[in-house]
């Protein structure tokens, strides 16, 4: 019996979504680890908080539960060891009443040959471990479509 086209597709899709998306997140892992483990500390004060728009490909938008299609990205002033402002952005955007508040004080870990690389402790390395979680269950998921298809062709 010949396997359908279909399971090979689904086999090919599956693995190589999961290896970009394990690819992606264990970077991000990596990076976020290595600026943990060897940045410069700087303390750094919220600003304010940038408003972010969520919204799809089409004119609707992406509704997070209750808390509408807004999220909210703090904004963060500190100084570089050799008293460099800096007005950096969080890439991660929360709803109004889970992100930090204005004024709050953060501690801040900078690369310093390129003090635009830089984390949030407090934030960790949990949406980039997620992110390769996902990508091993996607990979897992198609190496068995594959096993599948290799089976039915073997009998």
């Amino acid at each position: 019996m010949s396997p359908s086209p279909a399971l090979w597709f689904f086999s090919l899709i599956f693995t190589l979504v999961g290896a970009v998306f394990g690819t992606v997140g264990y970077r991000e892992v990596r990076k976020t680890g290595q600026l943990l483990r060897k940045g410069v500390t700087a303390q750094g004060v919220v600003t304010r908080l940038e408003p972010m728009q969520l919204e799809g490909q089409s004119e609707a938008s992406i509704t997070i539960r209750s808390t509408g299609t807004t999220v909210y990205c703090p904004v963060i002033a500190w100084s570089t060891a050799d008293s460099r402002p800096m007005e950096t952005t969080s890439r991660l955007g929360r709803p109004r009443d889970r992100t930090l508040r204005v004024g709050s004080r953060v501690e801040v870990r900078y690369d310093p040959a390129d003090p635009s690389r830089w984390t949030l402790p407090a934030e960790g390395n949990g949406l980039g471990r997620a992110f390769v979680a996902m990508g091993a269950l996607f990979v897992v998921l198609g190496l068995g479509f594959l096993a599948g298809v290799l089976y039915v062709q073997v009998l």
